[in-house]
C-alpha cells in the first residue's frame, strides 16, 4: 500500500491547541497502570487469555481509524475475525469519520472521548501531542507488564523510528518497511509513476512518437487526442487542498533533489529540475492534452476515466485506483509504465513503495483493558497474525511448502474458488482476507504471499509497476522526524500547513498561467513572507536527524557515490523484473 499523504491537514492541525490544558496532565512518573496480573514471557502473551479450559474469555473494545476508507464489512462474519476473536476474545467496534477533515479527531480529543485504540495517520503532530499530553499508554509499559513476549517481535528500526523525546513508543505503525524483513538496498517497485494505455502508445509510436521526451510526449498525446474523440490525453491525480500527488510523482520523474551536493536537506520545489517539471506541465496545458475538467474532477471522476479505458496517460498512483485499472483490464485496456526523462535525458528517480508506516495504531489511557488491548496487537503484529490476516488459516486456505517454512503456497480449495468453481469461490468470499490492514506489515506479506492459483488480471496487478523497479529507489530520508520538543515546533508545523496550502493553489495557477515563470516566482514571493526560511531551518535539523535515525549518509539515491544509471531496456523499463507464478 502505500505512502499517503496528509490529509485535511490544517483541520486536524486545530485539534493540537485544544491538547494543552484538555485532558490528562500527568507527569510520565505519576503514570498508574491498572492493576492486572502481570504476565509471564516463556509464551506467547495472547496464550495467557485462555482459562483452564482452553477458552478465552469474550471482551469489548472500540477501535477508531482516522481513514474514511477503512472499512470490514464482514467484520465478526469471515474466518479471519472469527479466528481472531478464539485467539484474544476480542470483540471490536471499529468507528471512522465519514470525511477526511480532521473533526472528528479534534472532537474526540477535545472530550476527552478518545477510545481504547485508535489509529493515526503517523505523520499527523497529534500522535507526538497525545503522547506528550499522556493520552496514550508508553508501549513499552503495557509490554512489560502484560506482553514481555512482544519484545522479540518488535522491528527495531521502525520503533526506533516512532520513539518520542522522552525514551517511550507509543504506538506500531502498518505498512512500514522494516530491514527486518527488506533491506533498505533491496529493489522495489515505485510508489506512483506514469501509465500509458498501451494499445493507443503502440499507435502513437508507429507515428513517430516514442513520448520518452517532453516533446515527443506531447506530441504523442496531442496525435491520440486527435485520433479518438473518447481521449483523455493526459489524466492527472485530483488537485486538492494538500496539492495533487501526480506532482510529486513527476517532480521525481525529471530527478528534483530532496537534498543537496553536501547532503543537506533541500526544499525540492525551489530546484531547477522542480521547475523544469513545471514548465512541462504548463506546456502540456496550453497544448490542450490536460483537459479543463480535471482541475476540478475529483478522484471518483478519475476513476471513472481510468476503468472506461478513456485515459491515455496517467501519473496517479495505481494502487489507489487499481479497481479502476482492473475495470479497464476486463474491458481489454492494458495500461503498461512509461518512462520519461529530464531535458538532460536522465533516467528518472523514483521513490519506491517502502516506507515508514502509514496508520499509529496506539492504546489511549481510556482503554478500559489496556492488558488484553497490547496482547490482541502483539496477536496481530506476529508473523502467526500477519499470515491470518493476508492468507487465512493453515491447512484451510495456504500451506507451508517446506519444513523450514520458507514459502507458501494456496491449497488446492483456494486454487479451485480463484479458478471459478461456484462452491470453493463462494468459500473464500467468507474468509475475509486483507481486511484487517490496521498492522498489517506488507514487507512480511509480501515475502511470503503464495503465487500459485493466480488469475491473469492478478498477475497483471501484481506486476503492473515492477518493470519500473530500476528506476525506484528508497526515499525514507523524506520521511522527516521532527522534534516536537521544540519550543517552535507548533509555531513552525502551522506555517508548513499554511504554505502546503497556499502552495496547492499556486500549482493551479502555475499550470494554467500564460507565464509560468511569473506565476512561480510569485508563489515563492508569498511563501517566503508567509514564513517559509523558518520551515526549512527547522526541516534541515529534522533532515540531518532522520539520516541519523536511519544511519543514511547520502539520502537522495543520485548523490551516493555507487549510484548507476540503470542500463535502458526500453520506454517501459526492464520487463525481467516481472514476477513470474512460482516464487523466484
Amino acid at each position: 500500500m502505500m505512502n499517503k499523504k496528509i490529509l485535511g491537514g490544517l483541520a486536524a492541525l486545530a485539534s493540537l491547541s485544544c491538547l494543552v490544558g484538555c485532558g490528562p496532565d500527568k507527569e510520565k512518573g505519576e503514570l498508574v497502570y491498572p492493576d492486572f496480573p502481570t504476565t509471564p514471557g516463556d509464551k506467547d502473551s495472547w496464550e495467557y487469555l485462555k482459562d483452564s479450559s482452553g477458552n478465552v474469555e469474550e471482551w469489548e473494545l472500540e477501535w477508531y481509524v482516522n481513514d474514511s476508507t477503512f472499512s470490514w464489512n464482514s467484520y465478526g462474519s469471515d474466518r479471519v475475525s472469527q479466528i481472531i476473536k478464539e485467539k484474544t476474545g476480542a470483540k471490536i467496534k471499529f468507528t471512522c469519520p465519514v470525511t477526511d477533515d480532521g473533526q472528528k479527531l479534534s472532537t474526540l480529543i477535545s472530550g476527552n472521548k478518545l477510545p481504547d485504540i485508535i489509529s493515526v495517520q503517523c505523520w499527523y503532530s497529534q500522535c507526538s501531542q497525545l503522547a506528550a499530553q499522556n493520552y496514550l499508554y508508553p508501549l513499552d509499559g503495557l509490554i512489560e507488564r502484560w506482553a514481555p513476549s512482544f519484545v522479540e517481535k518488535e522491528q527495531e528500526d521502525i520503533w526506533n523510528y516512532f520513539t518520542e523525546g522522552d525514551g517511550y513508543c507509543y504506538g506500531v505503525p502498518n505498512f512500514a518497511y522494516s530491514t527486518k524483513y527488506v533491506n533498505d538496498t533491496d529493489k522495489m517497485e515505485p510508489n506512483g509513476c506514469l501509465m500509458v494505455r498501451e494499445d493507443w502508445y503502440q499507435e502513437a509510436l508507429s507515428a513517430g512518437y516514442d513520448m520518452t521526451t517532453a516533446q515527443s510526449f506531447i506530441d504523442g498525446c496531442k496525435y491520440i487526442r486527435d485520433k479518438h474523440s473518447n481521449a483523455i490525453p493526459f489524466q492527472l491525480d485530483a488537485f486538492t487542498n494538500e496539492g495533487n500527488e501526480s506532482i510529486d510523482w513527476l517532480s521525481q520523474y525529471f530527478c528534483s533533489p530532496y537534498e543537496d551536493s553536501e547532503g543537506n536537506y533541500l526544499d525540492t520545489r525551489l530546484t531547477d529540475r522542480y521547475q523544469e517539471m513545471l514548465e512541462f506541465l504548463n506546456n502540456c496545458h496550453k497544448a490542450g492534452i490536460i483537459k479543463s475538467a480535471n482541475y476540478s474532477d475529483k478522484a471518483a471522476a478519475i476513476r471513472t476515466n481510468i476503468s472506461r479505458g478513456n485515459c491515455f496517460v496517467t501519473a496517479v498512483t495505481p494502487q489507489d485506483y487499481q479497481a479502476a485499472f482492473l475495470n479497464a483490464y476486463g474491458s481489454g485496456v492494458e495500461y503498461v509504465p512509461l518512462i520519461l526523462r529530464n531535458k538532460d535525458n536522465e533516467a528518472p528517480v523514483l521513490q519506491d513503495i517502502s516506507g515508514n508506516g502509514y496508520l499509529l495504531t496506539m492504546i489511549t489511557r481510556n482503554c478500559r483493558r489496556p492488558d488484553k488491548a497490547i496482547k490482541l496487537l502483539e496477536y496481530l503484529y506476529s508473523e502467526e497474525g500477519q499470515r491470518l490476516v493476508a492468507f487465512g488459516v493453515e491447512g484451510e486456505s495456504y500451506q507451508w511448502d517446506d519444513d523450514e517454512h520458507t514459502s507458501l503456497s494456496w491449497t488446492d480449495r483456494y486454487v479451485r474458488g480463484v479458478n471459478g468453481n461456484v462452491e470453493d469461490e463462494a468459500w473464500i468470499n467468507t474468509l475475509g482476507l486483507y481486511q484487517m490492514t490496521l498492522l498489517m506489515n506488507l514487507a512480511y506479506i509480501n515475502k511470503y504471499k503464495p503465487l500459485n492459483g493466480r488469475k491473469d488480471k492478478d498477475i497483471y496487478i501484481d506486476n503492473m509497476k515492477r518493470s519500473l523497479t530500476p528506476y525506484s529507489y528508497n526515499f525514507k530520508p523524506t520521511f522527516l522526524k521532527h522534534d516536537t520538543a521544540r519550543s517552535d515546533y507548533f509555531t513552525t508545523y502551522t506555517k508548513f500547513n499554511n504554505i502546503k496550502t497556499k502552495w496547492a493553489q499556486f500549482i493551479v495557477n502555475i499550470i494554467r498561467a500564460s507565464d509560468w515563470k511569473s506565476e512561480y516566482d510569485n508563489a515563492v514571493n508569498y511563501c517566503n513572507r508567509i514564513g517559509w526560511n523558518d520551515v526549512q531551518t527547522f526541516y534541515k535539523e529534522s533532515y540531518t536527524n532522520t539520516k541519523q535515525i536511519l544511519n543514511v549518509t547520502w539520502g537522495y539515491p543520485k548523490n551516493n557515490p555507487s549510484y548507476e544509471e540503470p542500463e535502458w531496456k526500453g520506454p517501459h523499463g526492464d520487463f525481467s523484473y516481472w514476477r513470474s507464478v512460482t516464487h523466484e
